[in-house]
């Protein structure tokens, strides 16, 4: 007998017509939808008039116990849709552990395309959006909270962390003691009617904090400039070898902003300092 399908389904973050045809056709056509919130799920559904098959829960306290019994129902040639609370499923909830299983039991995973927070945040930030840096929410083990803060403090690209509603604030201040003052974005509410996107930088949401704090935010984090990691002593060094050239300052800063990526205005400012 053959082995049946793992769909991961994508569904709405707020929006309920965020759903696609082919989703909606899967939740359809499935013998058993695995879902993160039965609840959530069966509103969807009943949204959607879709009278589906067997539904049972798959969240992080039960998925130990729940995920050798998908992929024995996998193995008995059962189709099965995953489903989380909001989203698609496998970021940052427990679907990424069942399709890894999945995949070893070499079940065939039919991941669809659909709703998710990051890229409708990304791309609303005004930010970099060529690369970017998906770090999930912050582990809360102190540890693993400041490794991670070290990987946002050096990352080049634009980064993108979750946060709940109830730890914004806290975050935000923890944030600030490693990306200086960095631009950021909050987009809080996305998709819904209250939908929300704070632009400006951390120092500023900090001290002006009026964010209201209800619903999942996420963070967009300004990629690191690259002048923020010249080294001084680097650049002086260069301006006096150009001081030694005759050129004048305009030039020479022309030529240091250039080279090192910093602003004409702070390049010629070093090189008015040196030249005393």
């Amino acid at each position: 007998m053959p082995t049946g399908n793992l769909y991961l389904v994508p569904v709405p973050i707020g929006n309920l017509k965020d759903i696609t045809l082919r989703a909606l056709e899967v939740l359809k056509k499935v013998e058993i939808i695995a879902a993160e919130d039965t609840r959530t799920t069966r509103s969807l559904l009943s949204h959607y008039q879709i009278k589906s098959g067997r539904l049972i829960s798959l969240h992080k306290y039960n998925e130990k116990k729940r995920i050798p019994e998908i992929l024995e129902l996998l193995e008995q040639g059962n189709d099965i849709a995953v489903v989380s609370d909001a989203g698609s499923p496998g970021i940052s909830d427990p679907a990424s552990l069942l399709v890894q299983d999945a995949i070893s039991h070499q079940i065939n995973i039919i991941p669809l395309p659909g709703a998710t927070a990051i890229i409708p945040a990304l791309t609303a930030s005004g930010f970099n959006t060529e690369s970017f840096l998906f770090l999930g929410f912050l582990p809360l083990i102190n540890k693993h909270r400041k490794e991670i803060l070290n990987l946002v403090k050096n990352s080049r690209h634009t980064v993108i962390l979750y946060e709940a509603p109830h730890r914004i604030k806290k975050t935000l201040t923890e944030l600030a003691e490693y990306i200086d003052n960095r631009r950021i974005c909050l987009a809080r509410e996305i998709t819904k009617i209250y939908e929300e996107f704070i632009r400006g930088s951390i120092q500023d949401m900090i001290t002006q904090f009026n964010i209201k704090e209800k619903g999942e935010f996420v963070i967009v984090v300004e990629g690191k400039r690259r002048s923020e990691e010249i080294d001084t002593s680097e650049i002086n060094q260069y301006i006096k070898e150009l001081l030694g050239q005759s050129l004048s300052s305009k030039i020479i800063a022309q030529k240091v902003a250039d080279r090192f990526g910093i602003s004409t205005n702070r390049a010629y400012s070093m090189v008015l300092k040196l030249k005393g």
